[in-house]
């Protein structure tokens, strides 16, 4: 895991923009403290920072090779395997790393080679020979790289703050998309909550060749899941079970072969992180966990899961570790997380920021597995039952579009008598996916706009604590399987997670209780009675909020916070507040 930023211009780079590009570089170092290189040029500036996690060994980044430069974040799982290809076709190396391979991948294949990466990625390569610049992220969208285009110049970075922490790009606000990201805590498309900042979607390709820019998909999985030979529909549930299992473990197999240092698990009493950590628990090394501990209130005790991880601690001979999480541990990195010049991510981000923090601190592990991805792929959250029972009774996109998000669209209108339309990327999306079924259409729905804010929010805390999270559930080719999967092993109107139910229970016999989920349990009292109430009541209307929304309705959205639960709402305006707060 690394850091990415760049810049590419028509014009010669100023002394004043290379000092903001200077600026800009020193804080990849967040994301790779191990080295931090950088190439410059007339015309062009391209830096890269490393976390070691394929190889101890030190080299020079940007790594240059076939007259070309790369830029790279991320892990290339299939990389030895594409080495030995290319040693075939008489290529040698002389690193033992996987960005030497996608140099080399490039040189055979062109812009092709992308299609040949299996893993998590964002990458950047400069082809001196061709004067381009390509930059593409991987299909699902685990990595992130963010851009803006003006005058011919093309800037971008892994993170949205250093482009604008540097004072090389203004903080601009996209006024139109704030809506958006209050009701769904996401942008969909391209565009963010900076006018002047849009990101590289998953499965996207970008090419700039020092005048204009292309862009173009070379993965799209919903073309997939319409064009798939559907032969293993009508396979019988153990036939289904044996296939999925057996993807799964050649996943988990893929996804933990590549590392020089050790590995856990971030597990808790739900059948995602289980499945991982019995999967994972005969690698050489003996696995370790890492499991929340809530301190406090008795109903922030009953969420915890660490006694209901013993029976897969016991039989599968994993490490196990509890790490404490208070209100004032969480609270503290507030700040820190929303008030960055990032776009605001989800509340979760407070406990995986605590938990990061403590694994840094206290191991020496580099590597954290975690289930993200395993309720989108599989249809693991209540909702999607609520929704598809919906949806089959009045078969409109909408009801998919906005899952339990109406809930906000009615606040809008009762506390701040505004209306809401829901954007055209999403509804547009769901009018292409005519004849799928109704759950692969939720399916399909959540992994493209729900899933990816929860991946930058774990790839952006986790490289704040040098930690990489890997997440098995999001590799494409076992979603590509789950969708040949029969529905009704998947979800029904009474049941969720059918098939990765079972397949958990063919390796320990225990009792599934109901998901916990990997959320906050503090804040909805501290809209309650706490400091997030007394943040919401000190607002005033030179707050930068009111820009948006009257704050007395924010205020009255708030009183009724203590008969009804708006904490979703609430913890939205709040970190918008926050996130519009960054320059101060």
């Amino acid at each position: 895991m690394c850091g990415v930023l760049g810049y590419f211009s028509n014009n010669k780079i100023s002394n004043l923009q290379i000092h903001n590009l200077k600026k800009a570089s020193n804080y990849l170092r967040d994301r790779g403290p191990d080295y931090m290189g950088t190439i410059r040029g007339e015309k062009y500036f391209l830096s890269n920072s490393r976390l070691k996690i394929v190889s101890k060994k030190n080299y020079i980044l940007p790594l240059f090779k076939h007259k070309n430069y790369i830029s790279f974040s991320g892990e290339i799982l299939n990389y030895r395997s594409l080495r030995n290809f290319l040693i075939t076709k008489k290529y040698k190396f002389s690193t033992d790393t996987d960005t030497e391979v996608i140099l080399s991948l490039y040189d055979y294949y062109g812009d092709k080679f992308v299609k040949y990466l299996e893993g998590f990625f964002s990458i950047c390569i400069f082809d001196k020979k061709k004067n381009l610049v390509i930059l593409a992220v991987d299909r699902i969208g685990n990595k992130s790289l963010f851009y803006n285009f003006t005058n011919k110049s093309i800037f971008f970075s892994s993170e949205q703050s250093y482009m604008v922490k540097s004072n090389f790009l203004e903080f601009e606000i996209n006024k139109k998309k704030v809506d958006e990201h209050v009701v769904f805590g996401d942008i969909s498309g391209v565009e963010t909550l900076h006018k002047n900042i849009s990101k590289i979607l998953p499965g996207q390709i970008v090419t700039y060749d020092f005048s204009k820019i292309k862009k173009s998909f070379w993965y799209s999985l919903s073309n997939f899941v319409k064009n798939y030979n559907d032969s293993k529909k009508d396979l019988s549930l153990e036939s289904s079970i044996e296939t999925m299992n057996n993807s799964l473990k050649s996943t988990i197999d893929l996804w933990s072969n590549n590392s020089a240092y050790e590995k856990s698990v971030l597990l808790s009493g739900g059948i995602d992180s289980g499945l991982i950590a019995m999967l994972l628990s005969n690698t050489k090394n003996k696995l370790s966990s890492h499991t929340a501990k809530f301190t406090g209130e008795n109903h922030c005790i009953s969420l915890n899961e660490d006694t209901e991880i013993d029976d897969i601690i016991s039989a599968y001979n994993i490490r196990k570790s509890t790490i404490p999480c208070s209100k004032t541990s969480l609270l503290k990195n507030l700040d820190h997380i929303y008030s960055s010049f990032n776009e605001p991510l989800p509340s979760s981000s407070l406990l995986l920021s605590t938990l990061s923090q403590s694994i840094s601190k206290n191991t020496i592990e580099r590597i954290c597995f975690t289930g993200d991805g395993a309720d989108e792929v599989f249809g693991g959250y209540d909702r999607h039952n609520i929704i598809l029972r919906n949806y089959n009774r009045n078969k409109n996109i909408n009801t998919i579009a906005l899952g339990f998000n109406y809930l906000t669209i009615n606040r809008f209108k009762l506390f701040f008598n505004k209306d809401f339309v829901i954007p055209n990327t999403r509804l547009n999306f769901l009018k292409k996916l005519e004849g799928i079924s109704a759950i692969n259409k939720i399916l399909l729905y959540d992994i493209k706009f729900y899933l990816p804010i929860f991946l930058r929010s774990t790839e952006v805390i986790g490289m704040k604590s040098s930690i990489e999270y890997r997440s098995p559930f999001t590799d494409y080719k076992l979603i590509q399987e789950s969708f040949r999967l029969s529905d009704k092993y998947k979800l029904s109107l009474n049941s969720n997670k059918i098939i990765l139910k079972k397949i958990f229970l063919n390796y320990i016999k225990k009792k599934i209780k109901k998901k916990k989920l990997f959320s906050v349990p503090y804040i909805e009292d501290l809209f309650r009675n706490g400091l997030f109430k007394d943040m919401i009541m000190q607002l005033t209307n030179n707050s930068k909020i009111s820009d948006y929304y009257p704050v007395q309705g924010i205020k009255n959205l708030l009183k009724d916070h203590k008969r009804t639960n708006h904490v979703n709402t609430l913890m939205r305006l709040l970190t918008l507040e926050l996130f519009l707060q960054s320059k101060k």
